[in-house]
């Protein structure tokens, strides 16, 4: 939270503007006032002007600009860069840069690839490697949006079906991952091994695993 506020302020009080002196994390809406924790209500300031602020609001106190800008969050990649710089320092490791990781890369002839790359920072070279496994974080399908019958608000489908979409099914002695379920789930499209398609009554298939979890 601190290292987010610091990079978001700049290192300085957001009152006063003095940069290279203690600060402490201030409420913009007090809590004695319905402010809360978050960090759209959070600044940095210098103990003077804090102390100063009082019970008072950013507005109150004649800083309406630090109220917007608090509102607005920091850019993905001003926020990827604090967390890299964080996990830099708490685990002591080492870094590199992305042209660096490229040059390596193109330098072995390899192709762009997140396998790759991480072969190359670590130091790869001509070394024997590894058939890498791809791991897909799925997620059983436990609430279903749709139109309702007006066709205007998104409603919650109750009713579940047997099978969902990335379920694991046998069908006779074939293993089969369900594509998707239509005719109010009486019917599934499987796809095989080789990527073929084709429709099934659900009665027909057995269930082997939920398709859920970490999948290989």
């Amino acid at each position: 939270m601190r290292e987010y506020l610091l990079e978001k302020w700049k290192h300085e009080c957001a009152y006063c503007g003095k940069g290279n002196i203690p600060l402490e994390i201030e409420h913009i809406i007090p809590k004695i006032r319905g402010g809360t924790n978050r960090v759209s209500n959070l600044t940095l300031a210098c103990h003077k002007y804090n102390q100063k602020k009082g019970d008072k609001t950013a507005e109150e106190f004649g800083y309406p600009e630090v109220q917007k800008k608090a509102r607005k969050p920091l850019k993905s990649t001003a926020f990827m860069n604090i967390v890299r710089w964080r996990l830099v320092n708490t685990l002591k490791c080492d870094w590199t840069y992305g042209y660096i990781t490229k040059h390596d890369r193109i330098k072995l002839g390899m192709e762009k690839s997140h396998v790759n790359d991480a072969f190359v920072i670590a130091g790869g070279t001509t070394q024997s490697r590894s058939k890498p496994y791809k791991l897909t974080q799925t997620r059983r399908n436990n609430r279903s949006i749709q139109t309702n019958r007006k066709g205007f608000k998104p409603s919650i489908r109750k009713q579940r079906y047997k099978l969902q979409p990335h379920d694991l099914v046998k069908y006779i002695e074939f293993l089969c991952k369900v594509k998707g379920v239509h005719s109010y789930g009486k019917y599934i499209i499987l796809v095989d091994k080789v990527g073929k398609l084709f429709d099934i009554n659900v009665k027909k298939v057995e269930l082997v695993k939920y398709g859920k979890g970490i999948q290989f």
